[in-house]
């Protein structure tokens, strides 16, 4: 099944940072292996995609603006799982300016209370609320904010199947039958052009 949901991109973006940042894993390979995982529909795939490269670009600016709403903690210190979900959310926030800030902060509070502690879903819904202030989104309007974006992946089209008939006991008849691409139909051979499978 394909999944066509932001919040599973939020997720994968998660997920991926989090192996970076602990697994020290290769970046690029780190958000293949993950999107491969996920499933999702191509648009939400680069959705996904376009979080964690704007993310990794704009780190630094990123962990300056959190740790300067975080106080009270060391921001090196606090759980990576909640850093990297602040990190998603500042990201919608501060550089995607079609996505309303309401979704992100809830979106970032219920990933919080699933892959962290209730007690993570207030810390995060209290850091982002005081990021938001401090941008210009903190007046976000629907009716004058950018319409949503379709994030699409480019990819080569499917390659088209065409059949071709041949006649049972031909040479191309003996030859698919030998290669097992083709399957003989009452009396003629029906093949793929492409040999998927194989």
């Amino acid at each position: 099944m394909v999944v066509r949901s932001k919040r599973k991109a939020r997720e994968a973006a998660l997920r991926t940072l989090y192996e970076i940042e602990l697994g020290h894993s290769d970046p690029t390979e780190a958000l293949q292996i993950t999107l491969e995982e996920a499933s999702l529909a191509p648009d939400i795939s680069a959705y996904a995609e376009k979080l964690v490269l704007g993310i990794r670009k704009n780190q630094h600016e990123i962990d300056r603006r959190l740790a300067y709403f975080i106080k009270e903690y060391d921001y090196s210190r606090i759980a990576a799982v909640d850093r990297n979900i602040l990190r998603v959310a500042a990201y919608e926030i501060l550089e995607l300016p079609e996505i309303p800030p309401a979704v992100t902060i809830n979106e970032a509070i219920e990933i919080a209370k699933r892959y962290s502690t209730a007690e993570s879903g207030k810390f995060v819904n209290g850091v982002l609320g005081a990021l938001l202030k401090d941008t210009p989104k903190a007046n976000w309007d629907p009716e004058t904010a950018p319409p949503e974006i379709d994030y699409v992946v480019s990819e080569e089209p499917e390659p088209e199947i065409i059949e071709e008939v041949v006649e049972e006991g031909s040479e191309d008849a003996k030859i698919a039958t030998r290669y097992g691409v083709w399957k003989l139909q009452s009396g003629n051979a029906k093949i793929p052009s492409n040999t998927e499978g194989k």
